[in-house]
């Protein structure tokens, strides 16, 4: 009997294969890594995670393959967090993102209305629209609540 991490590499792979990339060990553990996380993973991150799973690839490789996925409509990059490190995110289900200014938390929010604004584009610019993301800032509850606290001492 298959294991979930089995399954997800399987759908990875077969991922890989309808978007016509070669099909390589590493890229199934990069992309069905992005599939299951919610942590919205920095290159680093990602580039950890393959190297504690048995893999020995370079960042440069990670960040090739990271490229190549963006290219093919299988991952998104999300804004660079305050430490200017870009995030990625598996996009297979529209939503948007919330991102906390001050801990770069980001949360997903699986509403698609945002995409009605692409309607909007093409009939305002003629343009055949391909693609758009949405992103909301804001302070989350965690360093709402740790500011008020911190407030509260003063």
């Amino acid at each position: 009997m298959a294991t979930q991490g089995q399954n997800t590499l399987l759908v990875a792979a077969n991922k890989l294969k309808n978007n016509k990339i070669k099909n390589t060990p590493q890229r199934q553990v990069i992309l069905s890594y992005l599939m299951t996380s919610h942590d919205h993973p920095s290159i680093e991150m990602i580039f950890k995670y393959v190297r504690k799973n048995g893999f020995s690839v370079s960042l440069a490789t990670v960040y090739n393959t990271l490229q190549l996925f963006v290219d093919h409509n299988l991952i998104i990059e999300i804004a660079a967090d305050s430490g200017g490190h870009m995030r990625y995110d598996y996009f297979e289900i529209p939503h948007y993102h919330v991102i906390c200014v001050n801990c770069n938390k980001i949360v997903d929010v699986f509403d698609d209305s945002y995409k009605k604004n692409e309607k909007i584009a093409t009939v305002e610019t003629g343009y055949q629209v391909l693609n758009s993301q949405y992103e909301v800032y804001g302070i989350c509850p965690e360093c709402q609540r740790k500011i008020k606290e911190k407030e509260d001492k003063i």
